[in-house]
């Protein structure tokens, strides 16, 4: 798999940027919405990714840097997150994976198993722990006082797979928002 990453775009813009041939003067000012609405999408994005907990994500790092706004054209945005963690994060995994409807195309794309191989998982899990301070190996001591120790990288890797990660959802919920805050906003602007 390719690079990967999540991305939504508003729809149909072109159609009514064509509608309002009659009325040139408000195409700019339409344009100008949909760009402000791309950034403030990506900005809710932002501080979606910080309030769930998806600012640490192993070695990899976080989905913040990865976050942009990409100007396709002078009336079309997209709002992007190309870190490879990000399909995983906004949807889940294993049983834990949640799609919204409108988004199931999308996601589809990234079912499977994670794009990554188990030593990358490992190191991903490890630098993830020692950033928050937990030890690799565990002593545990049985009844007749005999000590082993528990190998805390490889259970907590083993739980992630048994059990998947929740979804936790930083652009689609970025992208409602703004998509109603814009159908708003056009409305009244034709509405002059």
């Amino acid at each position: 798999m390719g690079r990967s990453y999540v991305k939504f775009e508003l729809q149909g813009l072109k159609e009514l940027m064509n509608k309002l041939e009659k009325t040139k003067e408000k195409g700019p000012q339409l344009v100008a919405l949909v760009e402000a609405a791309a950034y403030d999408t990506n900005d809710d994005a932002i501080s979606n990714i910080q309030s769930n907990g998806s600012v640490d994500l192993g070695g990899g790092g976080g989905l913040l840097s990865h976050q942009s706004v990409v100007e396709l054209n002078g009336h079309s945005w997209e709002v992007v997150n190309s870190s490879k963690h990000a399909p995983f994060v906004e949807w889940g995994t294993g049983k834990q994976t949640k799609v919204a409807s409108e988004e199931t195309e999308v996601a589809a794309e990234y079912k499977g198993p994670y794009p990554g191989t188990w030593d990358e998982f490992e190191q991903n899990i490890q630098a993830w722990m020692k950033r928050h301070g937990i030890p690799e190996q565990k002593v545990v001591t049985d009844a007749d006082g005999t000590e082993s120790y528990i190998n805390v990288t490889y259970y907590i890797m083993i739980s992630i797979l048994e059990k998947g990660l929740p979804a936790r959802p930083f652009l689609y919920p970025a992208f409602v928002k703004n998509r109603e805050l814009l159908l708003k906003q056009a409305k009244e602007l034709l509405k002059k």
